[in-house]
């Protein structure tokens, strides 16, 4: 009515009667208590106050439909948050740097926060919403079952996992298997080329992560060692950082089980060798909550992630 100025004209054009516009108008006035339109016989036109009301109410309209917009892309993934939970290898290596550049650029309108988690607990973190994505093994060594370091893969790249309650709603994809071996100074004069024997390493010292940085990393260490090995290893040094960790190793004072996918980028630094004993690999699993009104966000970035790991391998 305000562009047309013209009842029947923006009758026509809302295709509505002109006796209905004018009782909508009419309606309008009295509910604010102004009056919007001058109106004679021959024209009508808008009153001062009409004027900064249509600027108003433009700008209102704008606004949602702008709204609309950005909802619908925060429904398609396209806009929003990510909030991400990894443990510390996770989160320190080159493959979760170069997948949240790639979706940064990709997806420059979702803000992602990551956070440092240990494995344990970013199962209760998804379920309490402090986290939306967690990346890391499952559990560690509460069960067998639950276990990140499987001696059987999973067949589906979607499982879920952990206890029955936690199965309804959480669920699990697998990013990547890594087979295990030994870090160790540059300076070893190991076999090149060669597997090694776990047996054959009882005598060394062995580097460990503080419990409270990665739990129960310690704990599989030992049951690793004395199942496949024979005997209990001991623990020289403990650290609460890869960065650590890759120090002391390049230093020579120990050496770290871990996998492959642990070195892939410090090979200039240390040497790996894999194990002759052990029929686990590491197991690498994107997490979130089955019911989540971030999933499109959450499975774009993954999507992402599963880019940057065949790219890493390659």
């Amino acid at each position: 009515m305000a562009e047309e100025l013209s009842f029947r004209r923006a009758a026509q054009r809302l295709h509505v009667s002109h006796p209905a516009l004018s009782q909508q108008i009419q309606d309008l006035e009295d509910e604010i208590r102004l009056k919007l339109f001058e109106r004679n016989a021959r024209r009508v036109q808008l009153t001062e106050a009409g004027r900064v009301f249509l600027v108003g109410a433009k700008r209102v309209i704008g606004d949602a439909r702008e709204a609309v917009a950005q909802a619908q892309e925060t429904s398609k993934g396209d806009r929003g948050r990510l909030v991400i939970g990894g443990g510390l290898s996770a989160l320190t290596g080159p493959l979760l740097q170069d997948a949240l550049a790639r979706f940064r650029t990709q997806f420059p309108e979702v803000e992602v926060t990551v956070l440092h988690l240990n494995y344990r607990r970013q199962l209760p973190a998804l379920l309490d919403g402090s986290i939306m994505l967690g990346i890391g093994p499952l559990a560690l060594l509460e069960t067998e079952r639950k276990a990140p370091f499987r001696t059987t893969g999973i067949a589906s790249s979607d499982t879920s996992i952990a206890n029955e309650d936690e199965q309804q709603q959480i669920c699990a994809r697998l990013l990547l298997r890594s087979s295990w071996g030994i870090a160790c100074s540059r300076d070893r004069q190991f076999p090149k080329g060669e597997r090694l024997a776990l047996k054959s390493l009882k005598h060394e010292k062995f580097l460990s992560f503080c419990p409270e940085v990665v739990h129960g990393y310690e704990d599989w260490l030992r049951d690793f060692c004395q199942r496949f090995g024979g005997f209990d290893p001991e623990i020289s040094a403990r650290t609460n950082s890869s960065e650590g960790i890759r120090n002391m190793v390049a230093a020579g004072l120990g050496i770290f089980l871990c996998s492959a996918i642990n070195v892939r980028d410090q090979t200039a630094l240390l040497d790996f060798y894999l194990l002759n004993e052990g029929e686990g690999q590491f197991e690498l699993y994107a997490k979130w909550k089955k019911r989540t009104d971030a999933s499109a966000t959450i499975h774009k970035f993954i999507e992402v992630l599963e880019e940057s790991i065949k790219d890493f391998q390659d």
